[in-house]
């Protein structure tokens, strides 16, 4: 009994041993498993932290040259603006204004020259300019740019007027004035303008028109301009308001210019419209023609057997300016062409300035 019990507690002996030992092995087992987890999860935290960070660094980085770059254009650009300005600086022409209107007056002192001459002119650069002989003559045709800010400042009246004194549409009467105003300037037209003047009334009275334009144009400053007649040929017959004839200057003809060119004249809309006229004249043989070929020039002309003018805005190469020269008393057609000679002045004045 006592060797069977011995062997029985030798055999449990053995058997508790193998369970502690199953048990510290599954628990290292665990304990490594753990680990190895911890690690694991350690690692790949680490991991993730230093890209995220090395992108936010690249991010930073990134940034930091766009911003570089930014700064680079901003100051190329501000040495590009520098730059420009100085070109800008470099294309204005000096131009002694005294030598020039020694020239212009030279040119109509000529032996073949007659009659009086009037010369206006403004750089619109610098706003510098020179004047010769500031005298009213007679306007011609003109005294249609007179009548063309006019009608754009009252273009509601005159359509008013001319729905009443038509009984049409507001659109038809618009488009009327709009035809009338293109042929007056672009072809110099002299019924169109007997007619925009009528419209300035609601009578549709010529006269009363004349007034109505005068006051208007006294408001705008044009001290020695005055509307008193009809234009001829045309279908009107002769109508005057008794006070003398049309009349201006070429100041007052380059202060409105001058208005059209700022887009200052009536509205902005109104002075491109005006602006659009004046660069379709179909009359090119004065200022124009002084001018070399490819530069845009706005202008009117008036003529007569004794007169001879030209008013226009040059888009020069370097330099834009208002040029207005006036004649009255002159050889239109013989051996001293007053056309010609506005050309000759053109051509001087543009080599000048440009």
């Amino acid at each position: 009994m006592s060797g069977e019990w011995n062997r029985l507690n030798r055999q449990l002996q053995r058997e508790r041993k193998v369970r502690v030992m199953r048990i510290r092995v599954g628990i290292g087992v665990a304990v490594v498993l753990f680990l190895l987890g911890t690690i694991f999860f350690l690692t790949h935290r680490i991991t993730n932290s230093g890209e995220n960070s090395t992108e936010a660094l690249l991010t930073e980085t990134e940034e930091g040259q766009d911003q570089e770059t930014d700064l680079e254009s901003e100051d190329e650009s501000g040495d590009e603006a520098e730059s420009g300005s100085g070109d800008e600086l470099q294309a204005t022409v000096s131009v002694d204004y005294d030598a020039l209107t020694a020239e212009i007056e030279e040119i109509l002192s000529g032996d073949t020259i007659s009659g009086e001459w009037s010369v206006y002119l403004k750089n619109l650069d610098t706003s510098e300019s020179l004047l010769i002989n500031d005298e009213s003559m007679y306007a011609a045709s003109l005294i249609k740019l007179f009548v063309l800010q006019s009608s754009y400042e009252h273009l509601d009246d005159l359509v008013a007027n001319y729905c009443s004194i038509n009984n049409t549409s507001e659109e038809n009467a618009l488009a009327t004035i709009k035809d009338r105003l293109y042929t007056m300037i672009v072809y110099s037209r002299n019924e169109s303008y007997n007619e925009l003047v009528r419209l300035h009334s609601s009578s549709g009275s010529f006269t009363s028109g004349c007034r109505l334009v005068n006051s208007f144009i006294a408001e705008c400053g044009y001290s020695t301009t005055g509307i008193y007649t009809t234009l001829h040929p045309s279908d009107s017959s002769f109508e005057t308001t008794g006070e003398g004839t049309n009349h201006t200057t070429a100041k007052d003809c380059g202060d409105l210019l001058e208005s059209i060119y700022y887009r200052t004249c009536v509205s902005e809309e109104a002075s491109e419209e005006m602006l659009s006229y004046l660069l379709q004249q179909s009359t090119t043989t004065k200022i124009p023609a002084g001018v070399p070929d490819g530069i845009s020039v706005a202008n009117k002309t008036g003529e007569t057997d004794e007169e001879t003018h030209d008013a226009a805005i040059v888009f020069g190469e370097k330099t834009d300016y208002i040029l207005c020269v006036m004649s009255t008393g002159v050889d239109v057609m013989g051996a001293g062409n007053a056309g010609n000679i506005i050309k000759q002045i053109s051509a001087l004045v543009y080599d000048a300035l440009n």
